[in-house]
């Protein structure tokens, strides 16, 4: 039987970004991808109980904050789930604008979308239909992306990039 993914990501650029890694780009396990932050939202049992059994949760998310009780929580609940089998955890080392950065040949992150400002870039990013060959220009190498150790207190929550990651 082939492995079922359930991504959880933190918000919707990554869910944008997955999309892109997994559809257009064949660069990570297919998997169904949906925005729940799990460092600030609790897993409901109900949101547990209706995945197929045998379900990998991957949890992406940031690890610029300092509170991890919410995220430690829901990685104990989804483990002691009797239909998941694993959960995986991918750090983004602060945020997905630095991932990026990292990943590619970019300087400013606006320049990947074209944005006036920092601030108008998620927007920007989710809008775009040209993510996969902006990727390409920018020299994107998904063996950089996702791989730093991140900052207490995330440091003790393996990384499980390497587990999603079809290089």
């Amino acid at each position: 039987m082939k492995d079922i993914y359930q991504y959880y990501v933190e918000g919707e650029v990554e869910q944008r970004f997955l999309e892109v890694l997994k559809t257009d780009m064949r660069l990570i396990v297919p998997g169904k991808i949906q925005v729940v932050n799990v460092v600030e939202e609790s897993l409901s049992d109900f949101r547990l109980r209706i995945l197929t059994k045998g379900t990998i949760l991957v949890f992406v998310f940031d690890t610029d904050t300092s509170n991890t009780s919410i995220l430690s929580s829901n990685i104990i609940k989804a483990k002691n789930a009797s239909n998941i089998k694993d959960v995986y955890c991918i750090t983004q080392v602060k945020n997905f604008e630095d991932e990026l950065l990292r990943s590619t040949s970019l300087t400013k992150i606006e320049d990947f979308t074209h944005s006036n400002s920092k601030r108008n870039f998620k927007r920007d990013f989710i809008r775009d239909k040209n993510i996969k060959q902006k990727l390409y220009n920018y020299e994107f190498d998904i063996a950089k992306l996702w791989i730093r150790k991140p900052p207490k207190p995330f440091d003790t929550i393996m990384n499980c990039s390497s587990r999603i990651k079809k290089e």
